[in-house]
């Protein structure tokens, strides 16, 4: 079941944060550190009283989080040379490692699309790393394209 994010889930969703961060840390080392995580169980706490943040778990039959989308809410203003428009910008999605390929990552990703297209967003967005393929794949499965590109030249 997908059902909006409680308090009582902040526990679960810091362990799968941290779960995240081990794939990033894995992917790029130069810029995370293993043993850490985005968000505390307080910062989860404070993204659930956010009202530009959207946070999504699916459950088992337990209710037990097995995954979960953080979203926000990016308004951004018409001008002269910017489009105005509503983006839903997928912050972090995680399914728990035990539970990756069994369509978990599938439903979280149609119920944002859902969700942004039921409250007038014209677009998602998100970010991801080149070298992270798996999820990299994943998202051009679920339909997303490139946007844009930035590039990185290290200085050593």
């Amino acid at each position: 079941m997908i059902r909006r994010a409680e308090p009582k889930d902040a526990p679960r969703i810091s362990a799968l944060l941290r779960q995240v961060l081990e794939v990033h840390a894995a992917v790029r080392p130069d810029m995370y550190r293993s043993g850490t995580q985005k968000y505390s169980e307080a910062g989860v706490l404070k993204l659930l009283e956010d009202p530009d943040c959207v946070l999504f778990v699916e459950t088992d039959e337990t209710d037990r989080a097995v995954g979960y989308a953080i979203c926000f809410v990016h308004e951004i203003e018409d001008s002269g040379t910017v489009v105005g428009r509503r983006e839903l910008f997928i912050d972090d999605l995680c399914v728990d490692e035990q539970e990756r390929r069994g369509g978990v990552g599938q439903r979280l990703f149609a119920h944002v699309k859902a969700f942004a297209k039921d409250n007038g967003f014209d677009w998602i967005t998100l970010n991801v790393w080149n070298d992270n393929v798996n999820a990299l794949a994943f998202y051009q499965k679920m339909g997303l394209t490139a946007r844009k590109t930035v590039l990185e030249y290290r200085i050593d």
